[in-house]
Parts: structure tokens; sequence; C-alpha cells
């Protein structure tokens, strides 16, 4: 190996040491995850059309007893209602002490109920430090 590749095997590996990874909403994945990840990685949690957020919930609660800090997607499209969305963070937080979420408009084109897009969930101030809650949301 030259040196020029060891260079670039040794960024690799610093930047794969912090990586995040991504799993489905079934959860599927988690003994791939502890054959491959560290505790402690933040493994983020799809939210595909269709999904129901009780899996979402019910995987977050698995990668955090496995060790893991689970990052759930919310689908803004796909959430039926604001007590929906209520109930998604309420049981995150409390069943799995969900501290971060990605939050993204979704797949799907038309929303199953009010909200559009990713700043309208933002925007009612659902994701904000409050402790029955997720602390932190990444807007995308």
């Amino acid at each position: 190996m030259t040196a020029t590749e060891q260079a670039s095997s040794g960024k690799l590996a610093g930047l794969l040491s912090s990586a995040s990874v991504e799993v489905s909403s079934r959860g599927h994945q988690l003994q791939e995850l502890r054959d491959h990840f560290a505790r402690g990685t933040d493994v983020t949690i799809t939210f595909l059309p269709g999904d129901n957020y009780r899996h979402n919930v019910e995987t977050a609660s698995a990668l955090r007893r496995a060790g893991y800090h689970p990052v759930p997607h919310i689908a803004a499209r796909e959430m039926p209602s604001r007590e929906a969305l209520d109930d998604f963070l309420a049981r995150a937080r409390g069943e799995a002490d969900v501290r971060r979420v990605v939050l993204i408009a979704g797949d799907l084109a038309l929303a199953k109920g009010p909200f559009r897009s990713s700043r309208s969930v933002a925007g009612l101030g659902a994701t904000d430090k409050n402790p029955r809650r997720c602390r932190d949301a990444i807007l995308f």
C-alpha cells in the first residue's frame, strides 16, 4: 500500500468511527448493527410511505436497549393529525429516550393530514426543548 493509500485509508477509518447509520422502521438490521457498529452510534430510522409511527417507536426502543442513539425520522406528510404527531413525540421520548429527530417532508405528494412540509411541523414548536418531547430537530 502506498503512502497516499494509507493516508486515505486512515482518513476513511476516522470518518467511519464517527459515522451514523440508518435502518428501516421495522428494525430488522439490529444484529448487523451489533456486528459492525459500536454502541453509542447514532442510528436514524426511516419513515417510508405507509409506515406507522408506532413501528418507529418500537425500533427506537430496541435500539436504545441495545446501546445505540435512536434518531427517528418524522415524515410530516405521513402524520394524519397534530394528535398523532404529539403521540409519536411523547412515545419516542418516553419509551426510547429519543433526544433528536430528523424532520422531513416525506415522500408523499399529498399530505395525509395538516402537515405539508417539515416547516409546518417545526412551526408548531412541537419539537422545542420540552422534556416530554425530543430536544433537537434536524430539518430537511
